[in-house]
């Protein structure tokens, strides 16, 4: 039995508000260090998707201005771990459901 996709709507939401704090909370200041390493500005790319694990570690995707799919993984320290292209976006849909919103989102000047 396959899980139910939550409505657009709430996976809009879910790509807005992790924008929102990727850009501005203060928990997120390591993984802004970790865009800037790698030449991007954080206020030209979207987060799409986030897990936060129980050790303090997270496992996101983040969408470039030029919708490249990058999935990460940082350690509890802000250590980058994991750091890649994803061609395949189909890959990612299990366990972030707003990836294919959130490149919607951008082609369509909802988000930027």
């Amino acid at each position: 039995m396959t899980a139910r996709r939550p409505p657009v709507e709430m996976l809009q939401q879910e790509v807005r508000e992790l924008t929102d704090l990727l850009r501005h909370a203060d928990s997120f200041a390591d993984l802004r260090d970790v865009l800037a390493a790698k030449g991007l500005s954080v206020n030209e790319v979207i987060l799409a998707g986030l897990i936060d694990g129980e050790d303090g570690s997270r496992y996101g995707v983040i969408l470039t201005a030029a919708q490249e799919c990058l999935r990460f993984e940082t350690m509890p320290n802000g250590l980058l771990t994991r750091w890649e292209i994803v061609d395949e976006r189909g890959d990612l849909t299990s366990d972030f459901q707003a990836v294919s919103v959130g490149i919607s989102m951008m082609r369509s000047g909802q988000i930027s």
